[in-house]
């Protein structure tokens, strides 16, 4: 039956893996929130309008470019009553090489993929990289300008999109923002961080105390820093988003981390090797002493106890020693009266 103490400190850790639960279901809720907003920009207050939903669905930082879905919703007049387009429409987009988009009125793809340009930024700054982008628009039908609103919202879950401006005068619609890294990025980032020091600086004091005791090779040491040196290299491919080599996170601790593992790896080697060729073989453990045992309740107890029978016995002795003395005094004056007697006699 555990005790109070072990009760209370089981109730803490409990209630410490749920707050930890409950701050991670935070965080991604208020992520999931962020990536629905949506902008808008254009006419979205006009009755007669084309909507577009301009949907983020990948970022390619070293193709310089993000892919955006576009859906078309006609509304007012320009929709049949079954919502479908009353006519043509035509989409002018800044998009190289899709500048023109056409939905015929007869189609129910109403459905188009486009490649928008990334601006400023570098991938080697991962995972601190930003990008600029734009995507502007504009929307005919029957071969005249209508109004048009855009409906941004990002979906990918390796970038946020921040807009910065939008704009748009009814004929033609816009929106500029800035793309970086996700919450969910910067995070598992850090971690692969503190991950690749904290394992690299393990190795390296396991090394210098195997060292400084003057062990042997010690086979077990060996290949756990050989898994090491590996393990991290498919830690670092792991990293989302695929960074580039050479990137910041390089730098910042992966490098670092596999020359700390190598360089101890190499030293553990050389040193037990130039051990055991003096020795002439396989280094033995020197014996160590116990511990000593520290004096407790119940030990101070047991001492105070020996002690008391200590004294006892020595108290004894020296009664007993002391009877003894008295009677044999007793017969030798006894023996002298005896003697004096039979002389007057």
């Amino acid at each position: 039956m555990p005790g109070p103490s072990a009760l209370r400190r089981l109730l803490i850790g409990v209630a410490a893996l749920l707050g930890l639960f409950g701050l991670g279901i935070g965080l991604y809720v208020d992520e999931r929130q962020t990536r629905q907003r949506v902008v808008t920009a254009g006419a979205q207050d006009a009755r007669d309008r084309i909507d577009v939903n301009a949907a983020v669905q990948a970022v390619d930082p070293e193709m310089r470019r993000a892919t955006v879905q576009l859906k078309v919703f006609p509304k007012g007049r320009y929709a049949d009553k079954f919502g479908y387009a009353a006519e043509d429409i035509t989409l002018h987009t800044n998009a190289p090489g899709q500048e023109r988009l056409t939905f015929r009125q007869q189609s129910v793809n109403w459905v188009k993929v486009i490649d928008v340009a990334l601006f400023e930024g570098t991938p080697s700054d991962y995972p601190f990289d930003r990008y600029a982008t734009r995507i502007a628009l504009s929307a005919d039908s029957g071969g005249k300008r209508v109004p048009v609103a855009l409906l941004f919202q990002d979906q990918n879950a390796h970038f946020s999109f921040e807009p910065r401006a939008t704009g748009g005068d009814g004929a033609w619609a816009a929106f500029d923002g800035t793309a970086g890294r996700s919450r969910s990025t910067f995070i598992l980032a850090w971690f692969m961080i503190g991950s690749m020091w904290a394992v690299g600086l393990s190795v390296a004091v396991a090394c210098w105390l195997v060292v400084g005791q003057r062990r042997g090779l010690q086979w077990g040491a060996l290949g756990w820093a050989a898994a090491s040196l590996f393990a991290l290299v498919g830690l670092r491919d792991a990293a989302p988003g695929s960074p580039p080599n050479g990137c910041l996170l390089d730098y910042a601790a992966f490098y670092w981390a596999e020359a700390l593992i190598a360089l101890s790896l190499v030293r553990l080697v050389a040193h037990g090797i130039r051990l055991e060729h003096h020795t002439g073989g396989p280094v033995a453990l020197a014996p160590t002493a116990p511990p000593p045992r520290h004096g407790g309740r119940g030990s101070r107890a047991r001492g105070r106890a020996a002690g008391g029978r200590v004294r006892a016995r020595g108290s004894g002795s020296m009664r007993a020693s002391g009877s003894m003395r008295a009677s044999g005094s007793m017969r030798a004056s006894g023996r002298v009266r005896r003697r004096g007697v039979r002389g007057q006699a």
